[in-house]
C-alpha cells in the first residue's frame, strides 16, 4: 500500500486503495487458461504434423532408393518383365511395391510404377512413375 492509502485506510469509500476482487482474478486466470490450452492444441497439432512430414520424406526416400535400383538393372532383367505383375519389398516399417508395363507409352519403353505404403494407418502412400527406354 501506498503512503497515501495509509492515511485514508478506514475510508471505504477511496476506489484506488482496493485490491482486485475475486471475480476480476477469476475474468483475469480464465482469459489465461484460454491461452495456454489454444497454445497447447497448436503444440499437438505441430508435432502430428511433424511426425506425418517425417513419415510421408522417408516413404519418398525409400520410393526413390527402390526407382534407382530398379534404373540400374539391365533392361532385359527378371524384375524389370512385365510379366510379373506387381512385385513387393519390405523396407523396415514401409511396403515399397512395383508394376512394370512393357511397351508403355511407345515400344521399347518400360513404365515402372513405384509406390510406397507404412504400416501407419496416418501415413500417406508415396508413388513415383519413370519411364526407361532400351539400351542401344
Amino acid at each position: 500500500m501506498n503512503r497515501q492509502c495509509l492515511k485514508i485506510a478506514d475510508k471505504q469509500t477511496d476506489v484506488a486503495c482496493r485490491g482486485f476482487t475475486l471475480l476480476e482474478v477469476l475474468i483475469a486466470v480464465s482469459i489465461f487458461a484460454i491461452g495456454i490450452l489454444a497454445i497447447a492444441g497448436l503444440q499437438i497439432r505441430s508435432v502430428n504434423l511433424t511426425s506425418a512430414a517425417r513419415m510421408q520424406s522417408e516413404a519418398t526416400t525409400v520410393a526413390v532408393d527402390v526407382m534407382e535400383r530398379l534404373m540400374s538393372l539391365p533392361y532385359e532383367h527378371p524384375e524389370l518383365d512385365g510379366v510379373n505383375g506387381v512385385q513387393q519389398r519390405q523396407v523396415g516399417v514401409y511396403t515399397a511395391f512395383w508394376q512394370v508395363s512393357d511397351d508403355t507409352p511407345i515400344s521399347w519403353c518400360k513404365t515402372i510404377n513405384v509406390w510406397v505404403t507404412a504400416n501407419n494407418p496416418h501415413a500417406r502412400p508415396v508413388r513415383i512413375n519413370f519411364i526407361r527406354g532400351a539400351e542401344l
